[in-house]
């Protein structure tokens, strides 16, 4: 079973980005693997927080 959407953050060369992702198996644990990004990568939470929310809906 797959998880909700939800937002993930990193520094990359100084700067925050954020991803959109969703575990694979709910069951397993939270690896690279486990893991299913939405294409694209946000400058901010709240618009990645946003498409979270939107995939989450349906």
């Amino acid at each position: 079973m797959k998880s909700k959407w939800q937002v993930s953050s990193q520094y990359i060369g100084g700067d925050k980005i954020f991803q959109v992702y969703r575990l694979r198996d709910v069951n397993e644990v939270d690896h690279a693997g486990n893991r299913e990004y939405f294409d694209g990568i946000f400058d901010n939470e709240a618009a990645a927080k946003a498409v979270a929310d939107k995939l989450n809906e349906g």
